[in-house]
C-alpha cells in the first residue's frame, strides 16, 4: 500500500487488513521501491495513490515494479479520477483503479477483482 497521506494510509491499511490481507506500507514511491527490493517475493499486488510527492507518481511506480515483475497486480487510486485516468488506456475502474473516497464494499470487490484478473501491464 503506497499512500503519502498518513491518516489515509492508516485507514486503508486497517480496512484492507480487516478483509484478511497482509499489508506492507510505504509513504512514497522511493520508499515502496526500497521495500520491493527487500520483500518482492511477498508482494502479490501494489495498491498505490497516483498523485504522490518525491518525484515518482503511482503510475511510474507501477511501471517500474512491473518492469521487474510483469505478473505484479496493480490497483491505482486517486481522488482526482477523471483527470488522471482519461489519457491512460490501460487503467480501468473496477479492474485496476478505484476512486477515493472508498466505499468498503467496492474496495473489497475491486481488490478481489484485481487479484483474480490476469495482470494489466501499465507499460505503453
Amino acid at each position: 500500500l503506497v499512500e503519502d497521506e498518513n491518516s489515509v494510509r492508516k485507514m486503508v491499511q486497517t480496512l484492507i487488513s480487516n478483509l484478511g490481507y497482509n499489508i506492507i506500507e510505504a509513504a512514497t514511491g522511493k520508499e515502496a521501491v526500497a521495500l520491493w527490493e527487500q520483500r518482492q517475493e511477498k508482494i502479490d499486488m501494489l495498491m498505490t495513490d497516483i498523485i504522490m510527492p518525491d518525484g515518482m507518481n503511482g503510475v511510474e511506480l507501477a511501471r517500474k515494479l512491473q518492469a521487474s515483475e510483469p505478473g505484479l497486480k496493480v490497483l491505482l487510486t486517486s481522488g482526482y479520477a477523471a483527470d488522471l485516468i482519461s489519457g491512460e488506456r490501460n487503467i480501468r475502474e473496477g479492474v485496476n483503479f478505484i476512486p477515493k473516497p472508498y466505499d468498503l464494499q467496492k474496495l473489497a470487490e475491486t481488490i478481489r477483482s484485481c487479484l483474480d484478473q490476469p495482470p494489466h501491464s501499465l507499460t505503453r
